[in-house]
C-alpha cells in the first residue's frame, strides 16, 4: 500500500485545522441553542399566558350558563349575593267549608 502525499497533508491539515474550528464554532453553537432555549421558554409563557384566558373565559361563561338555566328554573344557587326574586304566589289549597261535616274515625 503506497501512501500518497497529497492525502498525507490533508490529513495533517485538517488534524490542525478542526480544533481551530471548534474553537470558534463551538461559542456559536453555545449562543445560538441560548437564544434557542430563550425562545422556547418566551413560547412556553405566551402559551401558558393564552391558555389562562381561556380558561378564564371559559369559567365566565360557565357561571353566565348557570346563572341563567337558575333564572328560567327559578333556583338560586347559595352564595349569591343577589337579592332574592319575588316569591311565585302559592296555589290555593282546598279547605273544608264551614258546614263540612267530619267524620270520626272508629
Amino acid at each position: 500500500m503506497r501512501i500518497h502525499p497529497a492525502s498525507l497533508l490533508l490529513g495533517l491539515g485538517a488534524a490542525f485545522v478542526l480544533p481551530l474550528f471548534s474553537r470558534v464554532f463551538r461559542p456559536l453553537a453555545v449562543e445560538a441553542a441560548v437564544a434557542g432555549m430563550g425562545l422556547l421558554e418566551e413560547g412556553r409563557r405566551l402559551v401558558a399566558e393564552q391558555l389562562e384566558t381561556f380558561e378564564d373565559i371559559a369559567a365566565e361563561a360557565r357561571a353566565r350558563r348557570e346563572e341563567a338555566i337558575a333564572q328560567t328554573n327559578g333556583y338560586h344557587s347559595e352564595g349569591e349575593d343577589e337579592a332574592e326574586p319575588e316569591e311565585r304566589p302559592r296555589a290555593r289549597t282546598r279547605r273544608r267549608g264551614e258546614g263540612a261535616v267530619r267524620r270520626q274515625a272508629s
